[in-house]
């Protein structure tokens, strides 16, 4: 049997998880009650890292339809682009800070990542400002951490 791109996907996430949560287990933070945030952040990202991997892991091996290949033409290029663009997008979010830099690097992605999908320009920017409150709000009120307010703005 040919395994999917997505299973393959799935797989590996669901590996990278288990290792990851191995790690974790091995280092030891002191215990804050009162800032719960930084402790329980990596656990959720992980917990969501793993359900996603399952879902592409099941989504995989139920699907019959025939497979593209799994960098499709210009796939790496795109790849290429998407990990240059995150760096960038660190390096502004240390100059700028999260609240300016990241509506931006939403845009971009969310252009780059359409692919055939038909998504307006104000489609686009009301997806970064969401996602951009969202994030802020799970950080800042949910995790209790601070968010980079950028160098330029010290």
């Amino acid at each position: 049997m040919k395994c999917k791109r997505n299973t393959i996907t799935g797989i590996v996430g669901i590996i990278a998880v288990i290792l990851c949560f191995i790690i974790m287990q091995s280092m030891r933070q002191i215990p804050n009650l009162i800032e719960p945030g930084p402790r329980l952040m990596p656990t959720v990202g992980l917990i969501l890292i793993l359900v996603s991997s399952i879902m592409l892991l099941i989504n995989g091996l139920r699907d019959k339809k025939e497979e593209k290949p799994y960098f499709p033409e210009g796939g790496v290029k795109k790849l290429v682009f998407a990990f240059a663009l995150l760096c960038v997008y660190g390096i502004l979010l240390t100059l700028f800070g999260f609240l300016i830099t990241t509506p931006f690097a939403m845009f971009a992605f969310v252009n780059m990542l359409k692919e055939d999908e038909k998504v307006t320009w104000w489609q686009a920017v009301l997806i970064s400002i969401v996602v951009t409150a969202f994030l802020y709000g799970m950080f800042v009120i949910g995790f209790q951490i601070k968010l980079p307010s950028g160098i330029l703005f010290n």
